[in-house]
């Protein structure tokens, strides 16, 4: 409290250490209510802060994690994604080659997931066209789903809604198949 006085912080809220005057008192009442006031605001800004923050934390997540529609270009060329999933299971869509080795050693595999797995469907796509040699990069398929290395996984939700694709996706496969013994 400042003294009146001689305008001096004292510590003391009887007299003044500097000037020696007994200060003026100020009732209980009012010292509470202006304390009150004091630490409401500061809550009600911290409160404030906090809302924005939630708010601001769920929005991001929201848009990470929300399941999309399958876009537009998995049904527009060689390739309809939506007539091949299954629905009411997640899908596992997997495009290989047969000149990939990665393609070959993971095939096995996934055919044993999916003899396992009721709620799990895994469709083949390959994207090579018949009578090319080697990985067809420059094929339909390759260039509808602008496919840079194989294997490439796409998730569908049993709703039939895009969950993950490329390294989310080859994540989750990776998960599947360690939860079932299988790597």
């Amino acid at each position: 409290m400042n003294c009146p006085y001689c305008d001096m912080f004292t510590p003391s809220s009887k007299i003044c250490v500097r000037c020696g005057e007994k200060l003026p008192s100020t009732s209980s009442a009012e010292r509470s209510r202006s304390l009150s006031s004091a630490i409401g605001s500061g809550s009600f800004i911290k409160i404030f802060y906090i809302l924005i923050l939630i708010g601001v934390v769920y929005g991001v997540f929201s848009l990470f994690l929300k399941e999309k529609d399958i876009p537009a270009y998995m049904n527009d060329g060689p390739v309809h994604l939506k007539e091949l999933i299954v629905r009411g299971e997640t899908n596992i869509v997997d495009f290989y080659s047969e000149y990939c080795p990665p393609c070959r050693q993971i095939a096995p595999l996934l055919k044993n997931l999916d003899g396992r797995r009721e709620d799990i469907s895994v469709v083949k796509i390959d994207i090579n066209r018949s009578g090319v040699q080697g990985i067809d990069w420059q094929s339909p398929v390759a260039r509808q789903f602008n496919l840079k290395s194989i294997p490439h996984f796409i998730i569908v939700s049993p709703a039939g809604k895009l969950k993950f694709q490329g390294r989310k996706a080859y994540k989750f496969v990776l998960g599947q198949l360690r939860e079932e013994g299988l790597i």
